[in-house]
């Protein structure tokens, strides 16, 4: 069970309970499989948020974790811990968007990074600084090009 992918507590508790073993085999096993260093909750987190080929925000990554059976707050500081920051991953996310669906609107941009769990303020804070660059870039590659001989 453990062989095909790394899994929580909660999650080889519940395996092991629908394979119809006792409660108390199953505290047995999963206090030996802990014991043993092949369950642990925090390197699972760790991990979980530094490998997601999805840029997500906070609160998806912890909801997701929570759903996996990790603590809250042993989600959150993991997701806190992470090296790539929520900044960060909303820019990724934001890039993701405009690359493969052309252009699309301002709401549905905001409504598809709100989906990966990106906060409201967040979102437009950095859709309107990613218009002004934008913008910017425009006006100074117009100037140049109408000031050139």
């Amino acid at each position: 069970m453990l062989a095909a992918r790394r899994l929580t507590e909660a999650q080889l508790w519940s395996k092991l309970v629908a394979r119809g073993y006792a409660d108390d085999e199953t505290r047995v096993a999963v206090d030996a499989c802990k014991a043993d260093g092949f369950i642990d909750d925090a390197l699972f987190a760790r991990l979980f948020v530094e490998c997601r080929p999805r840029a997500l925000g906070d609160a998806r990554l912890v909801a997701e974790l929570v759903r996996r059976g990790i603590e809250r707050d042993a989600a959150r500081r993991s997701v806190a811990a992470a090296e790539d920051d929520q900044p960060a991953r909303l820019e990724r996310a934001i890039d993701k968007i405009l690359r493969t669906r052309g252009e699309p609107s301002y709401p549905s941009v905001a409504r598809s990074l709100e989906r990966l769990g990106f906060p409201s303020p967040a979102i437009y804070r950095a859709l309107r600084a990613r218009a002004a660059r934008e913008s910017l870039g425009e006006m100074t590659a117009e100037d140049s090009f109408a000031n050139s001989p």
